[in-house]
């Protein structure tokens, strides 16, 4: 298998990344070298899951999530999301889904699968499906057509399987009516916030540390720690021996051409005038009457730029006289992007109406869209082409490495027959920073399988391939008190503090529950009480923020319970809430939100139906997961 696998990808163009073409293969496609043994991970009623399967269905969620989250996506964060079992979860599913559609004798005929493939923008060529469009768009994507339309198939079925089961759902005018009223009804809080660090009289003694760190050892444990040996391809230095022809970077170009258009770009300026989204039809037109009377202003001749310094409710452009710079149609709400690529520069719009408010709209210039030109960006084609074929090169030297290792059982040989440099971690944990090394968790992750002595298989990161070797272990251990007692000490106090401000809110509440006046009873006890005002069910409190435990109980109280059973902590402390007044939705308004929220529930439904028809199969199904795949 080795020796096919490097007889083909002599041929570099064949390894470009999965991303060389935008077509998403969600529930296929082909992985690493590796992730192709064959390897099973689970079994569902007799039909096989292999490790390449999931490692796609992984890499797409992890997009997903990364797009979503962005840099919040940490370590931490992508454990809490349990991105394993959401991926094998998706796999086994689908098995379910297929071989119901195969007791219910439903089938995809030829005809149908070959006009899906043929609506693929990604294997047309001027809105016509090409022949040898679709084979080089698979040959990159390392898929044979019968491998694609098999799969392809399997997709066609499952679709027609869910348009069988969810058909005949609908929702009446009286659900959509009544989850309006649901979703729009407000109510409006008194509270008090009781701060812990208000409480800044706490003092503790050396016994009560002592006495505290012995209850919360566990807290201050120190991890494991590993330390490894590793070599390094990095792909950089494979550069100057990729070879990129003039036909490959042509070829790269006419099916990535999407990639390079410019797209048309306005520069605008605006004048906001902000108005709520539950804001009354007295406030909107409030609004759109002084956003007329500033128009005016504009259109006689005043400075654009020092009206929106003077009108403008956008904090963030009107220091900057409205300016919003260039900007593509996709940047900016639809109203506003409909207007703004509707205008000529120096034109001025009338108010046009989005979910921010009102504003008035100045075109400062236009940069129409351009289509890509070969020669403009052929530099930039060869360097991302110089760059795969690099990758793809460091894998077979990679490999080869990675067998000296392997069959010598150390690194340093592979080193010395390869010439390359051994490195050497410190010790580190599994989370957290390695000098050196900038995708710490794959790196841990790896080095904290290997078993003693281990050499690891090539790790793929964005440098280049890694190779590693544990060469040292310690296990998780308990520190002693005198290194950790400045950090036993604040957990103490902040502990104490926390306790005081419970204490003195529930001592309020239960003054509350006895039918004190909230006004009176905070004044009496020099508390300060704040208003909401009025809130929805969903989103930030006004003055609090979002603190889904209050977001739940505040509708459950009325004039007839104002105040709940027990204090609610959050981000800020312990908050007493007291029920102030109730707004019902205005039924004026359900005919504009009628469809959206038609069209919610019509998904809910159907999304509650496939829950449940999955339910039912796991329950009826042999499903096995390999031991211990999802530790």
């Amino acid at each position: 298998m080795l020796y096919l696998m490097r007889k083909h990808a002599r041929s570099w163009l064949i390894k470009l990344a999965l991303g060389a073409i935008v077509v998403v293969f969600i529930f296929w496609g082909v992985g690493s070298y590796r992730a192709q043994r064959g390897n099973r991970v689970a079994v569902v009623n007799g039909a096989t899951i292999v490790f390449g399967e999931y490692r796609n269905v992984y890499d797409q969620l992890l997009e997903v999530y990364r797009k979503q989250f962005g840099n919040a996506l940490d370590d931490k964060l992508i454990r809490s999301l349990n991105l394993k079992k959401q991926a094998l979860d998706q796999l086994i599913n689908r098995r379910l889904l297929l071989q119901e559609a195969n007791r219910l004798n439903l089938r995809v005929t030829k005809e149908e699968l070959a006009a899906a493939i043929w609506q693929v923008p990604a294997f047309q060529r001027n809105g016509r499906f090409d022949p040898d469009l679709y084979q080089r768009v698979l040959m990159r994507n390392r898929m044979t057509p019968e491998a694609y339309e098999e799969n392809k198939k399997d997709e066609l079925l499952i679709d027609k399987l869910q348009s069988f089961i969810l058909g005949g759902i609908k929702v009446s005018d009286a659900e959509a009516l009544e989850t309006f009223k649901w979703l729009e009804e407000k109510v409006n809080l008194d509270y008090v916030v009781f701060t812990p660090l208000t409480y800044q009289n706490v003092k503790v003694t050396s016994d009560e540390i002592q006495d505290y760190f012995a209850r919360h050892k566990k807290t201050y444990e120190i991890p494991p720690m590993v330390k490894v040996q590793y070599l390094l391809v990095d792909f950089k230095g494979f550069e100057a021996r990729a070879n990129v022809s003039e036909q490959e970077i042509s070829e790269y170009f006419e099916l990535n051409k999407q990639n390079y258009a410019i797209p048309k770009k306005v520069q605008a300026r605006h004048i906001l005038f902000k108005v709520p989204l539950d804001a009354k039809q007295e406030q909107i037109e409030e609004a759109r009457s002084k956003a007329w009377k500033v128009l005016e202003e504009a259109r006689d001749g005043a400075d654009f730029a020092t009206l929106a310094r003077k009108y403008s409710d956008d904090p963030g452009t009107k220091n900057k006289g409205g300016d919003l710079g260039f900007f593509t149609k996709d940047r900016m709400v639809k109203p506003f992007s409909d207007a703004a690529f509707a205008m000529k520069p120096g034109e001025i719009s009338e108010p046009v109406r989005t979910p921010f408010g009102w504003h008035i709209i100045k075109v400062e210039a236009v940069q129409e869209a351009k289509k890509p030109v070969l020669a403009e960006v052929a530099d930039q084609i060869r360097r991302k082409l110089v760059k795969d074929a690099a990758r793809a090169l460091a894998f077979d030297r990679a490999e080869q490495v990675y067998e000296t290792c392997y069959g010598a059982g150390n690194i340093s040989d592979g080193a010395s027959a390869h010439q390359l440099k051994v490195h050497e971690t410190a010790f580190f944990p599994r989370t957290g920073p390695i000098k050196g090394i900038k995708e710490t968790e794959k790196f841990a992750k790896t080095a904290f399988d290997l078993g003693e002595e281990e050499v690891s298989e090539p790790l793929e990161l964005s440098d280049g391939y890694y190779i590693l070797q544990q060469v040292g272990k310690e296990p998780a251990r308990i520190p002693e008190l005198k290194t950790v007692e400045q950090r036993v000490r604040q957990d103490l106090i902040w502990a104490r503090q926390n306790e005081l401000a419970k204490k003195d809110a529930e001592a309020f509440l239960n003054v509350l529950k006895g039918g004190a006046e909230i006004q009176k009873a905070a004044a009496s006890r020099a508390l300060k009480v704040k208003s909401t005002g009025f809130f929805k069910r969903f989103g930030v409190i006004p003055e609090i923020g979002f603190e889904p435990d209050i977001l739940e109980t505040a509708f459950l109280l009325s004039s007839l319970k104002p105040v709940p059973d027990a204090v609610i902590k959050g981000k800020q402390g312990y908050y007493v809430i007291r029920f102030k007044a109730r707004q019902d939705a205005d039924p004026k308004e359900f005919e504009d939100k009628k469809s959206e929220i038609t069209s919610r529930l019509l998904l809910q439904k159907r999304q509650e139906v496939i829950k449940e028809l999955l339910a039912r199969l796991r329950k009826n199904s042999e499903i096995t997961v390999e031991e211990g795949f999802l530790d």
